[in-house]
């Protein structure tokens, strides 16, 4: 940005002014500067979208010409590691103008219910202004935990890491009892009318992370019951996952660190892909199933809903897993397997 002439008899001008921060986002048009000679008082318009920086401080005098500051398309705060709270909320920039921002606080606008894949500008927050909106919407970004197990911990964890999402609360059924995991607040228990009241207050998205315990599958039941009462179930993938883009994959389901999913994979609702599996190009993989850390599927292979791969095992290439199976832990497994069987 260069500074302009003002009158024909000034070869100097004074900023007078900076109306915005270095490393705020800034918008086309906007003004960012006053500007004046003995003559003459105007603003400084920003040139272009994107962070600017100045170059030189308030009260400076400057040749026409000079350039005073810059508009880049990087946040440079960022890159150095240096993160605005009022301007990111759980790792997820929100670029707004300044006239924007001040209206926002303003009228005390939900920073969830703006838009974060474009520049909020002033329009976006006058259509907000007076309009009724529902607890649901401003809770669009909170994100519930059904069972204060060992893959609570894992879900916390790829949560607050990804910053997607603001883990609000976990369902247990030992609530009151149980307070706490990893300092997220067990709110409820599991019966159903603990869960309409949590869905009253506005809580749609949730997670299940129940896991088989031994003794039994326990993966489908809670997730039939979420569903049924209306709740809204989110992926949650590890950045450490490999996740090939050609995989299909419903909703529901917790991929951890480690884990690589091959080429052509469908994986249904409601399943776990724990640390270090690795399951194979064209796999199948049901609903409400556990692919316990460090198993590994051929490629072909079919596991039926409702079926736990356990630790460590081998399942040779198309090879097809019945429902409700139990693959225990370290097992190879070269045949068909039928529904309800216990292998190993």
């Amino acid at each position: 940005m260069r500074v302009p002439r003002l009158d024909s008899n000034s070869d100097y001008v004074t900023i007078t002014q900076w109306l915005v921060r270095s490393g705020d986002f800034v918008t086309q048009g906007e003004p960012i500067a006053v500007i004046e000679t003995s003559k003459v008082t105007t603003e400084l318009i920003a040139e272009g979208d994107g962070y600017i920086y100045m170059l030189v401080p308030e009260g400076t005098d400057v040749r026409v010409g000079q350039v005073v500051g810059f508009v880049s398309d990087t946040d440079e705060n960022a890159a150095n590691g240096i993160v605005s709270g009022q301007e990111r909320e759980e790792g997820t920039e929100l670029k707004m103008s300044r006239k924007a921002k001040e209206l926002m606080v303003k009228y005390g606008i939900d920073r969830s219910l703006l838009p974060r894949d474009r520049i909020v500008r002033e329009s976006d927050i006058l259509r907000l202004v007076g309009q009724p909106y529902s607890i649901s919407d401003t809770r669009s970004q909170d994100l519930l935990i059904y069972g204060g197990g060992g893959i609570c911990k894992l879900i916390i964890d790829i949560v607050r890491k990804r910053g997607e999402y603001s883990i609000c609360g976990i369902i247990d059924r030992r609530f009151p009892e149980l307070k706490e995991v990893s300092g997220v607040p067990v709110i409820a228990g599991n019966g159903k009318n603990e869960l309409r009241e949590v869905m009253r207050q506005g809580y749609v998205r949730i997670i299940n992370s129940v896991a088989f315990d031994g003794r039994m599958h326990g993966r489908k039941e809670p997730y039939v019951l979420l569903k049924e009462l209306g709740f809204t179930f989110v992926n949650v993938i590890h950045d450490k996952a490999v996740v090939e883009p050609s995989i299909r994959m419903g909703e529901g389901n917790v991929i951890a660190a480690g884990a690589i999913v091959g080429s052509e994979t469908w994986i249904g609702n409601n399943c776990i892909i724990n640390a270090g599996a690795i399951v194979s190009h064209d796999c199948i993989i049901s609903d409400h199933c556990h692919i316990a850390s460090g198993a590994v599927l051929g490629g072909n292979v079919v596991v039926n809903e409702n079926t736990l791969i356990g630790q460590g095992c081998t399942i040779f290439k198309n090879v097809r897993i019945g429902r409700n199976v139990v693959i225990k832990n370290g097992a190879n497994v070269f045949s068909n397997v039928p529904d309800n069987e216990i292998v190993g």
